[in-house]
C-alpha cells in the first residue's frame, strides 16, 4: 500500500516546548513530578508552577508496549482516574483542559501579585502555561495571552533580554527568522536545541541532524530523542524515527496523560504516512485511551477510519473535533465526506463555512496559519491564491515540507519546471518525506509528456 500525501501535520518544534519539560525535570525535586495532579495539593503560587511547567508539551513519553486491537472502534477505554483533593476524576482532555485553565488564572493572579516586585519568574510561568495551552487547545488566541506574558517578562527582565522565550513563541506560530534574531541577542546562552530546530526548519538538514546526534550523546535526554526522531522522518527515515520515539518513552518515568497521549500519536502519524492504516488506528487508539476526547488524536483517527473504510465513525469523529475546535481543515475534510457520497449542496455548505472560518484566522494569525491554508486552497481553489500562502509559507520556513506545498501549487498553476527546481534541490540537500518524492516524481512525469518547449 503506498503512502498517501497529507496536508500539513502537526509535529510541534521539539526546542519549543520539549526543552521545558527537560529544564523542569533537572530544576525540580522529582517527588514533585511524579504526576501532574500532585502540584493540586501545592499551596498558591508554587502548584499553578509547577503543573504549568510539568504539564508543558514533552517530547517523551511512557507507552512503549505494542498496541492491541481495540473492540470498540468509535470510544475508547477511559484513562483510569486521578485523585484530585481526596476525589476521584476520570481524566480526559476536558478535566485536563480545565484544570490547566484554573491553574493559568492563579498564575495570572501571581504575576498581578508581583508587580511591585517586578519578579521574572511568575511572567516567565505565565507565558510557558499559554504556551502550553495553545498546544493542548489548538486555540490561537492562546498565542496572544503569552505574548502579552513574554512583554511583561521583557519589562521585567534585567540584563539580557528573555531570548530563549523570544525564539520559542517565535517558533511556534512559524516565524523562524524571528526565532534566530532573538537568539542573536544571547550568543552566551546555552539554546543548541533551538539553534537545531532553525537549521532544521531553514533547509540545513546535514547540520540539524549532526548537532541532534552530539546533542543526544551528550545529555541522553528524552527530547533528544523526540527531536532527532523528527529529524529523521523529515529526511526520509521513518522507521528509525519511530525506534527513536519508542527509545524516548523507555527514557520517561512521569504519567501525564497528555505526554503519553502525544507519542502515541506521533507514531500514529508515522505509520499513516507509510500507508500503514491498521497499525495507524490501534497507536491512534492507544492515545485515546490515555487521554480521551483529545481533539488532536480523534481528527487523525477520523481520517484514519476514513481510508479504512468506515465513514460512519469518520463523520462521528469529525463531527465531534468540529464542535470542539472550529478549525477550517476539519471542516473541510468533512464536507469532503459528503462530497464522496453525494451530498454536493452539503459540502458545498461546510467549503464555504470553512473557507470563511480559514479567511479568518489568516486575518488574525497569519504566519501560524499559512501552512494549512496553502493545503485549503490547493483543493478547494483558488489556485492562484494557494500559490501566493505556499511562496509567504516557503520564505518564513524555507525548509523541506514548504517547499512540496510550493511545488504542488506551482504545479497546480503550470510552472512545472520552476517546481521541479525549488523541490529537487530540497531533496538534494536531504528532505525525503513520501510526499515530496511523490510529487517530485508527478512533476517529472508532467515535464517528460510535455510537448518540446512547453511545461512552463
Amino acid at each position: 500500500m503506498q503512502p498517501r500525501p497529507n496536508r500539513q501535520r502537526r509535529w510541534p518544534p521539539s526546542g519549543v516546548l520539549i526543552e521545558v519539560l527537560g529544564r523542569m525535570l533537572r530544576a525540580l525535586p522529582s517527588a514533585l513530578l511524579r504526576s501532574a495532579q500532585q502540584a493540586a495539593l501545592l499551596p498558591g503560587r508554587m502548584a499553578a508552577l509547577v503543573t504549568a511547567l510539568v504539564t508543558v508539551f514533552g517530547a517523551a513519553l511512557l507507552a512503549a508496549c505494542s498496541p492491541a486491537p481495540d473492540a470498540d472502534a468509535n470510544r475508547p477505554t477511559p484513562a483510569a482516574p486521578v485523585t484530585i483533593s481526596g476525589k476521584q476524576v476520570e481524566m480526559d482532555y476536558w478535566v485536563l483542559k480545565q484544570r490547566h485553565e484554573q491553574h493559568l488564572a492563579t498564575l495570572a493572579q501571581a504575576l498581578e501579585d508581583s508587580r511591585a516586585a517586578r519578579a521574572t519568574g511568575p511572567a516567565r510561568a505565565l507565558f510557558e502555561g499559554w504556551l502550553y495551552h495553545a498546544r493542548l487547545t489548538g486555540q490561537l488566541a492562546s498565542f496572544d495571552h503569552a505574548e502579552a506574558a513574554l512583554a511583561e517578562l521583557e519589562a521585567r527582565s534585567r540584563g539580557e533580554p528573555p531570548c530563549r522565550e523570544q525564539a520559542e513563541l517565535a517558533m511556534a506560530s512559524h516565524r523562524i527568522e524571528a526565532a534566530a534574531r532573538a537568539l542573536q541577542a544571547c550568543p552566551g546562552a546555552d539554546n543548541r536545541d533551538l539553534l537545531i530546530d532553525i537549521d532544521y526548519y531553514q533547509g540545513r538538514y546535514r547540520a540539524a541532524l549532526d548537532s541532534a546526534v552530539a546533542l543526544l550523546n551528550e545529555r541522553n535526554l528524552p527530547a533528544d530523542y523526540v527531536r532527532l526522531a523528527r529529524l529523521r522522518q523529515g529526511t526520509g527515515s521513518t522507521r528509525e524515527a519511530d525506534a527513536l520515539l519508542e527509545a524516548a518513552e523507555q527514557r520517561y518515568h512521569n504519567d501525564n496523560p497528555h505526554q503519553l497521549a502525544w507519542l502515541g500519536l506521533q507514531r500514529g502519524i508515522l505509520a499513516l504516512e507509510r500507508g500503514e492504516y491498521q497499525r495507524a488506528r490501534a497507536l491512534f487508539r492507544r492515545a485515546q485511551r490515555a487521554l480521551p476526547d483529545w481533539w488532536l488524536v480523534d481528527e487523525h483517527l477520523a481520517e484514519t477510519q476514513m481510508l479504512l473504510g468506515d465513514t460512519d465513525a469518520a463523520i462521528a469523529l469529525y463531527d465531534q473535533v468540529i464542535d470542539i475546535t472550529g478549525d477550517p481543515q476539519f471542516i473541510a475534510a468533512r464536507a469532503d465526506i459528503d462530497r464522496r457520497l453525494g451530498r454536493e449542496t452539503t459540502a458545498l455548505t461546510g467549503i464555504t463555512r470553512a473557507r470563511a472560518a480559514l479567511q479568518i484566522r489568516l486575518e488574525q494569525h497569519p504566519a501560524a496559519t499559512t501552512g494549512h491554508a496553502v493545503d485549503f486552497y490547493l483543493d478547494h481553489g483558488p489556485a492562484q491564491q494557494a500559490l501566493a500562502l505556499a511562496w509567504q509559507d516557503y520564505r518564513q520556513r524555507p525548509f523541506g515540507a514548504a517547499a512540496t506545498r510550493l511545488a504542488r501549487a506551482l504545479h497546480k498553476v503550470g510552472e512545472h519546471r520552476q517546481a521541479l527546481d525549488i523541490l529537487s534541490a530540497e531533496v538534494d540537500a536531504g528532505w525525503g518525506t513520501a510526499e515530496a518524492l511523490q510529487t517530485l516524481a508527478l512533476i517529472r512525469g508532467e515535464l517528460a509528456s510535455a510537448p518540446a518547449g512547453g511545461g512552463g
